[in-house]
């Protein structure tokens, strides 16, 4: 501790001029966004040419000055609801190798009839017998590894629970849908996750959001990140600026945090990145994902939704129900917030899942491997 406390002051100083020379930076980028908001086609053609044959992530206006700022709407009455998970991750000391998925949601009404919810629901897998790693698979696609593809089922339960339930809520009147980070799972291109498992989760993914566009029902629809560190728009005005984007601003919430007034949203953006092309080309166009930024309190948020819902009243609903629903959470939507904690798995829950398996498997006569390591930690935790 003597020793890293010595180098404290020098790391500090150093974030301090990082932080300096951003402002210039940011003063630029204000310039190429107004120039952007002046002419959004032109603007918008030299970015997709600058990023024909690179990975990085761009972004492209979507019907919408770059640099406006909405307030807003009034809060009208609507269900708010929301789903969340968390998981068990297989053990590879464990006796059994299996995972644990808890989905948690929370329908909240506000004054709409219908009875509020909160509940999860658990599920132990894998349901199917192990299987080898196909030959379209990567080397860490197996059981053993990460095939199974924990996080990716995780998604998938969120997804599927929040949308049936979502669309059960809209004979009572507006429902307003809440997912906690991205709209689209990414994991569904990894390679270390089983083929077939990406598929499988792939088809029902299809299936909830044919479900989630059906019809002209008020249902208004986000995917809440907070804290954004997406840098889609920035890396579109260092485009724009003439300058290398390695030597520009690192991330969008910079720029918004100039930009927007507490509960104000941003312009529509569309993000454009080879990996999002490879991902949204498997749903129909309307479900490719757009996104703007909320100013709620200290925090710059970024709301990824489907275009089919990027319709002017379903925004304006989505939009107010956030700014309603932060300030009734300290600045996190409150069903997103009470979904978690109907989906949290705590500590001690994990040590009695551990001691439940070890449990069983031992009534039945199966055994871990044997590990010194794993076995010197016990002793020490002793």
């Amino acid at each position: 501790m003597e020793l890293l406390t010595a180098g404290l002051p020098g790391l500090v100083e150093r974030h301090r001029a990082r932080v300096s020379a951003l402002e210039a930076t940011l003063t630029a980028a204000r310039a190429a966004a107004d120039a952007w908001a002046k002419d959004p086609a032109e603007g918008d053609a030299r970015i997709e040419a600058a990023m024909a044959n690179t990975p990085t992530p761009y972004a492209t206006s979507f019907g919408e000055p770059p640099t406006a700022a909405f307030p807003a709407p009034p809060f009208e009455p609507c269900t708010v609801v929301a789903a969340d998970g968390s998981s068990i991750e297989p053990d590879r000391f464990a006796p059994v190798p299996c995972y644990v998925l808890n989905t948690g949601w929370a329908v909240l009404p506000y004054r709409v009839p219908g009875e509020a919810a909160l509940a999860s629901k658990p599920i132990l897998g894998p349901r199917e017998p192990l299987a080898d790693a196909g030959e379209d698979d990567g080397e860490d696609a197996s059981p053993g590894g990460r095939g199974w593809g924990v996080s990716l089922l995780r998604d998938i339960e969120e997804r599927e629970t929040a949308i049936h339930l979502a669309r059960e809520r809209l004979v009572h009147g507006p429902v307003v849908l809440l997912f906690d980070g991205t709209f689209l799972p990414w994991d569904l291109d990894s390679p270390r996750i089983a083929a077939n498992v990406r598929r499988q989760v792939l088809r029902r993914l299809q299936d909830a959001l044919a479900l989630l566009a059906t019809g002209d029902e008020p249902l208004s629809a986000g995917a809440y990140i907070s804290g954004s560190r997406a840098g889609d728009v920035v890396t579109s005005l260092a485009v724009l600026a003439g300058q290398d984007p390695a030597a520009w601003l690192a991330a969008d919430s910079a720029l918004f945090a100039t930009l927007l007034g507490e509960g104000e949203r941003s312009a529509l953006f569309r993000s454009r990145s080879q990996r999002q092309k490879t991902v949204e080309e498997q749903f129909p166009a309307d479900s490719q994902v757009v996104f703007f930024y909320l100013r709620t309190g200290g925090d710059i948020a970024r709301v990824e939704l489907p275009q089919w819902a990027a319709t002017p009243a379903r925004v304006a609903r989505l939009h107010a129900t956030l700014v309603d629903q932060c300030a009734r959470c300290d600045g996190y939507p409150r069903a997103l917030q009470e979904a978690h904690e109907q989906a949290v798995i705590s500590g001690a829950d994990r040590q009695q899942f551990a001691r439940l398996l070890e449990t069983e498997a031992a009534r039945q006569r199966v055994f871990p491997p044997s590990n010194g390591k794993q076995s010197s930690k016990r002793r020490r935790a002793v």
